[in-house]
């Protein structure tokens, strides 16, 4: 039985478990800090030096997230993230027993090419499998699962290291990557095309896609600048390491929590509404904070970060509803590897002007605020380009 030409929705179980796959790039950018001192005492060396292993990887995300969508428009995402999870499980496998820093830093690598096809894949075959009117939801989930990635990184990484040793951070991989790959078997998904190979050669230019990608790009910029401001600031008021952590989780859990409730409302009113409305409570939320500049209490501060969640996860996943859903079937993949390179776009220059502009008593902060908010009433004007009614495929 179908629905509007496709399948039936896809279970929860299977969202989660492709969902899974993408969430295996953050967690392995987040994990692996906590593990940096470790491997440095291992291979006798710095932990500036070990730190390499961190760069490597977001070098290969930027660079190869865009090549490997289209790589997933040409053979198919379904086997793209296939492949990709098998070969991550074998490199990270290498890297846990790599006896030397020169082959841990080659395992390194070629799990991060392997991990730069996971999001587009997962994204391309999430959209080709699931109506338009379905995609809110699903796109919800993604957002959340995500988040929890990227969110329980250190504290996985943390734990793995404190029970076993740095090696156990890659393990740890193997049964997530083996599980999302069976979970992605048990979706259909149409086959590559000619038509495909030549139309990723294209530019995809379309206004309600190049508006997506401003959104999610300038929302980047702010959510960065709360996630590294936040600790400047409390540790300047002595705030402990483990209190700044729960505050900062107040933020990961509006994302989480109001993610899938966001995009059940775009898959119902449109992505246009919610999006927009989102995007204006986090607006609000760092405009307060840069108004009240130094004199904000710290429960405010906490307050408007989880505002600032709040808002951001009922919007993005209408935001990549709406700029995935605006390009033909054929080129999703092109257009998730694309659209995920806008979070590096809105989050490189925040740490570059954090770094330059800041001092470790969080004086400077209020600067960036600004141009947070600025950046984020942007975000908000770009949400004009997007369908006001439900989404429909290819609706440039």
């Amino acid at each position: 039985m179908t629905v509007d030409g496709f399948a039936r929705p896809l279970p929860v179980t299977t969202v989660l478990g492709i969902t899974a796959a993408a969430a295996l790039v953050p967690l392995n950018s987040t994990m692996i800090a906590v593990a940096l001192p470790s491997i440095a005492d291992a291979f006798d060396m710095t932990t500036a030096r070990a730190s390499v292993l961190i760069t490597l990887y977001l070098v290969c995300m930027l660079v190869g997230q865009p090549i490997a969508g289209r790589v997933a428009d040409r053979f198919g995402s379904r086997r793209t993230i296939g492949v990709a999870l098998l070969g991550l499980a074998a490199f990270s496998v290498l890297a846990a027993v790599a006896s030397a820093f020169s082959i841990l830093v080659i395992a390194r690598v070629l799990q991060a090419v392997c991990a730069t096809a996971l999001s587009p894949s997962a994204q391309a075959l999430l959209r080709s499998s699931t109506p338009p009117a379905g995609r809110g939801r699903v796109f919800g989930i993604f957002g959340s699962v995500m988040g929890v990635g990227a969110a329980a990184g250190p504290v996985i990484g943390g734990v793995l290291v404190a029970m076993f040793d740095w090696r156990a951070i890659f393990i740890v991989n193997v049964p997530i990557a083996l599980a999302a790959a069976a979970a992605s078997r048990s979706v259909a998904e149409p086959s590559a095309s000619i038509a495909a190979v030549i139309s990723t050669d294209q530019r995809i230019t379309n206004p309600i896609f190049v508006s997506g990608y401003a959104a999610q790009a300038l929302s980047a910029q702010a959510q960065y600048a709360l996630i590294l401001l936040t600790p400047l600031v409390l540790d300047a008021r002595g705030w402990g390491a483990g209190s700044i952590g729960l505050s900062l989780s107040a933020l990961t859990g509006g994302m989480i929590l109001f993610g899938p409730l966001g995009g059940r409302v775009g898959d119902r009113r449109g992505p246009r509404l919610p999006a927009s409305a989102g995007l204006v409570i986090g607006a609000a939320s760092v405009a307060g904070l840069a108004l009240a500049g130094h004199s904000v209490g710290s429960v405010v501060l906490v307050i408007a970060i989880a505002l600032f969640g709040i808002g951001l996860g009922a919007a993005i996943p209408n935001v990549m509803s709406a700029a995935l859903g605006s390009v033909p079937p054929d080129r999703t993949g092109a257009a998730a590897g694309m659209f995920t390179t806008a979070r590096y776009a809105g989050s490189i220059p925040t740490t570059l002007l954090i770094a330059a502009w800041v001092s470790d008593d969080a004086g400077g902060a209020g600067r960036i605020l600004v141009i947070s908010t600025v950046c984020m009433c942007a975000a908000v004007v770009a949400t004009r380009w997007f369908p006001s009614g439900p989404p429909v495929d290819g609706a440039a």
